[in-house]
């Protein structure tokens, strides 16, 4: 299967956009990043669901990783695995790290990157992390 670089880097920038947002505490930025209806699967097969842009997106990430100490995220590598003009799916290997910089974990993470009404954001992710 032949990889659009174009929507790639689309996507890539989009990834990016996300987790400078998440590492800012920015939640008005993550909002910006994403596309609704929005979903997360966890690790355990919970489904965190956002209809909309109403709910506390980061609020709720802090939520589920604060007991870790979070302070940052930082993206190892990523590489788009599936294109069409309007979608992308991105796998991303990420690291959690405390403000110390020890490391918390390594993760992996499927992000499904969408276009919507020339909106490229976030509206779906599967991953190992919480």
């Amino acid at each position: 299967m032949k990889i659009d670089q174009t929507v790639a880097k689309k996507a890539y920038d989009v990834v990016d956009a996300y987790i400078a947002a998440i590492n800012a505490g920015d939640g008005d930025a993550v909002r910006e990043t994403l596309n609704f209806p929005h979903f997360r699967i966890g690790a355990k097969g919970g489904v965190i669901h956002y209809p909309d842009n109403s709910a506390d997106h980061l609020g709720n990430f802090r939520s589920r990783t604060s007991a870790d100490s979070w302070h940052r995220s930082v993206v190892d590598d990523m590489e788009a695995i599936y294109t069409i003009p309007t979608k992308a799916h991105v796998s991303v290997n990420f690291r959690r790290l405390r403000a110390d910089g020890s490391v918390i974990g390594a993760y992996h993470s499927l992000y499904i990157i969408t276009e919507i009404d020339g909106h490229w954001g976030l509206q779906g992710g599967s991953g190992d992390g919480t």
